[in-house]
């Protein structure tokens, strides 16, 4: 049967429908993407003709060229990356827990996360104990540290079998306990250490280095997984025993979201810190932009991107630089109400 309000395009012989709005979402959400990928390479305290700044990665520009573009370049690369992990993350987790403010920084994952990169921080001792230095150890002992608070909340709250609103529950409660661990680390750190760490807890991408980004090779092949699985996690949303029916085996398709969750929240963490929020409205954002059905992992990727790029480049904008954590902090926490407060007002109506 064909469609007569023209919903959809056919693309080549094997009749493959996609609806026009989540394509025009992605053209817009794509190219704005683009758009503050290359302002964020041409301008800065050095303005730079973009003739300079491709002459500069291709490796013919002067010293000083190369060296503003190589920061640039990390910066950008860092925001693109972090950002699409976090949204991405934040997508799993709502899926799988069918809760809007349900997300890896609010259940606790990103504080255990970070805990343990601070105790790297305020602890160098720790990573000589392997034979490595402190910075080179912050990404596995932040992705460590947070599966640690994953397998916390889960043992916690699995009562024969996985419960969205248990682990919620159980999840705010690990945050709370992460958080006093980092308070209580760094009232034992020197000022040195508690200044570092205090900064890198705002969430900031200012000393994100070329190298930090090999962490973030994990987040390519989880986003492919999360293809894969597109399909079952949109059967997923309409309840454990709709989706059941239709032939998927829901436990081990929430185990593997949120593995792929966990892992890319930690890796986020590992390379930027804490970046707050990003992961809890990058989703519903991307929901909304894309009119889907529910949180959509790859949208909520590219939508967490591009709040994090336009984040960046207003901390960046203001008279005193901010952490971009800062930024997004202050566009999250009014939205974190406005859900709370409609979803109040849905149970009493």
């Amino acid at each position: 049967m064909t469609s007569t309000r023209g919903t959809g395009v056919r693309l080549g012989p094997v009749g493959v429908r996609l609806r026009r709005r989540p394509v025009l979402a992605a053209t817009v959400v794509g190219a704005a993407v683009v758009a503050i990928t290359l302002a964020g390479l041409l301008t800065g305290a050095l303005a730079l003709p973009v003739d300079r700044v491709l002459a500069a990665l291709a490796g013919q520009g002067t010293s000083v060229e190369a060296l503003v573009v190589d920061r640039r370049l990390t910066r950008v690369l860092a925001a693109l990356v972090v950002g699409a992990a976090l949204g991405c993350s934040g997508a799993l987790t709502q899926t799988i827990t069918r809760n809007p403010i349900a997300s890896p920084d609010i259940l606790g994952v990103v504080s255990g996360a970070s805990a343990a990169a601070v105790w790297l921080a305020v602890r160098p001792e720790s990573a000589e104990v392997l034979g490595v230095p402190a910075h080179s150890a912050y990404g596995p002992a932040a992705i460590g540290g947070g599966f640690a608070a994953a397998a916390l909340i889960l043992a916690l709250s699995w009562r024969a079998g996985f419960d969205g609103y248990r682990v919620v529950l159980v999840g705010i409660g690990v945050n709370a306990l992460a958080l006093a661990v980092v308070s209580w680390l760094l009232t034992r750190a020197d000022l040195q250490q508690a200044a570092v760490a205090t900064r890198w807890l705002a969430g900031s991408l200012d000393g994100v280095r070329s190298e930090d980004l090999a962490t973030a090779v994990a987040v390519l092949p989880a986003l492919t997984v999360c293809v894969l699985l597109a399909d079952r996690l949109g059967a997923l949303r309409l309840g454990r025993d709709v989706a059941a029916s239709l032939g998927v085996r829901t436990g081990r398709t929430e185990a593997v979201a949120l593995l792929l969750a966990v892992l890319l929240a930690s890796v986020a963490t590992a390379v930027a810190g804490p970046v707050a929020f990003v992961a809890f409205v990058a989703p519903q954002a991307a929901m909304r932009l894309f009119g889907t059905a529910g949180p959509p992992p790859l949208a909520g990727a590219i939508t967490g991107a591009l709040l994090l790029l336009v984040a960046d480049s207003t901390a960046q904008a203001l008279p005193v630089p901010l952490p971009v954590g800062i930024i997004t902090s202050i566009v999250g926490a009014p939205f974190l109400l406005y859900l709370m407060i409609r979803s109040l007002r849905r149970r009493s109506a």
